[in-house]
């Protein structure tokens, strides 16, 4: 194992663990698997597709916590779909073949040209890799050339580098590859065969399956031929390694939609891509950090722990306080966040979710002292005003009692006129 990689977050204990993973990596049609999965009676995948533990997550959060996905999935095989698996470093992989000895894993492919350039649609529009920070007018072909030698989305698409890796350690009837373009061609026939890779019912009723819908569809737009060339020059020769592995290893052989790739005019790169380094460990686990940074990151840990949803993103985890309206990712793009919510409580941070839940919890400890002490204020304020005012309802009521010179006057000229009243009446009788 490589120092880059982790030691202590992994529990023995036993916990819910999947029965598979969705490895396909991205753009290859792991979400329309994943979505199609949902829908069989007996196949559990959690509502958040990409949990990204083993890729990212695992730094900040136990073994217990990414269990704890499977666990509604009762007696259902259960599994997730994280495209970021596909490009695992070997001793991450022989991490999840210790923890999961048994797990099943599912790979797709796609046309490596028109994977790549739907990777780079998708890293324009969500800012990542040389798109962050975006191009001021407009990508130009030299920023899409850039996409397509950056180590991010070319990592991401070696797939013989990643069927190399993961085939060392895991043996070959726990693997299914297959190919995205089924997903168009034959998507139920796909799923069946995926339903028995997994052991379960492959006679199920598809008619209520979203077997045709696109889900997420990518960016709209066909890869230039201005880009074509040079693109093909850049993948052809790894895809001609990939086609020769396949045929050797699984007796596969690609579709006729990868000619897009094997055939046609190419300008080679004037440097082989270090990408391609793929006994490469530290490589790997640098290239999957880029992933820890990107905005799309942005995940929801835990709901409502003491008032605050705790999220990651960008490589960091918050503590957000739900006074404030619902977390969202568009808020933690506004760089001004914290002011605008007025309050220096509301963005708490902490290396990792024990630390950050402590400080969510002193703060709110020291957010209940202030309002205890404005509280004992506001009570010494009121006995204050109490006894000033009590003092003046006993100096009123005392002069209400004693007799003022015009009431003894009033009283003496009301007592006159009786007495004169009394002497005429006196006379007149």
């Amino acid at each position: 194992m490589s120092s880059s990689e982790p030691t202590g977050h992994f529990s023995p204990l036993s916990h819910r663990r999947p029965d598979f993973l969705i490895i396909s990596p991205p753009k290859t049609g792991s979400t329309w698997l994943a979505d199609n999965l949902r829908f069989h009676p007996q196949l559990f995948v959690p509502s958040i597709k990409e949990v990204k533990y083993f890729s990212s997550l695992f730094k900040w959060l136990d073994f217990e916590w990414y269990c704890a996905h499977f666990a509604p999935a009762g007696a259902r095989r259960a599994g997730e779909a994280s495209p970021s698996y596909a490009s695992l470093p070997l001793a991450r992989i022989r991490l999840i073949r210790h923890l999961l000895p048994d797990v099943k894993l599912v790979f797709l492919m796609r046309d490596p040209l028109s994977r790549a350039w739907s990777h780079a649609k998708h890293n324009h529009h969500y800012r990542e890799a040389n798109f962050d920070p975006p191009p001021g007018a407009g990508p130009t072909d030299e920023h899409w050339r850039a996409n397509f030698a950056h180590d991010w989305p070319l990592v991401n698409g070696d797939y013989f580098g990643q069927l190399r890796r993961w085939s060392s350690v895991f043996p070959a009837e726990q693997l299914f590859v297959g190919f995205y373009e089924s997903i168009a061609a034959r998507p139920g026939d796909l799923l069946r065969n995926v339903f028995r890779f997994l052991g379960v019912d492959p006679t199920a009723d598809l008619s209520g399956f979203p077997l045709t819908e696109r889900i997420l569809p990518g960016q709209p737009g066909d890869l230039p031929e201005s880009l074509a060339p040079g693109l093909r020059g850049l993948l052809r020769p790894r895809t001609e390694e990939l086609v020769g592995f396949l045929r050797e290893r699984f007796g596969l052989s690609p579709p006729s939609e990868w000619r897009t790739t094997l055939e046609g005019p190419t300008v080679p790169p004037a440097v082989a891509p270090a990408a391609f380094r793929a006994d490469s460990d530290d490589h790997l686990s640098a290239v999957l950090r880029m992933e820890e940074t990107f905005a799309s990151g942005f995940r929801v840990i835990r709901s409502n722990y003491s008032g605050y949803d705790i999220v990651f993103y960008r490589g960091a985890l918050y503590g957000v306080s739900r006074a404030h309206g619902p977390v969202t990712a568009t808020a933690f793009d506004d760089p001004e966040r914290e002011s605008r919510a007025g309050d220096p409580g509301a963005y708490l941070t902490a290396p990792t979710v024990s630390d950050l839940k402590e400080r969510i919890t002193a703060h709110r400890l020291a957010a209940a002292d202030e309002r205890v002490r404005a509280l004992e204020a506001e009570l010494r304020v009121t006995r204050q005003q109490t006894a000033r005012l009590t003092t003046e309802v006993s100096e009123l009521a005392a002069a209400l009692r004693r007799p003022s010179a015009p009431r003894r006057a009033a009283r003496a000229l009301r007592a006159s006129v009786r007495r004169m009243a009394s002497r005429l009446a006196a006379l007149a009788g």
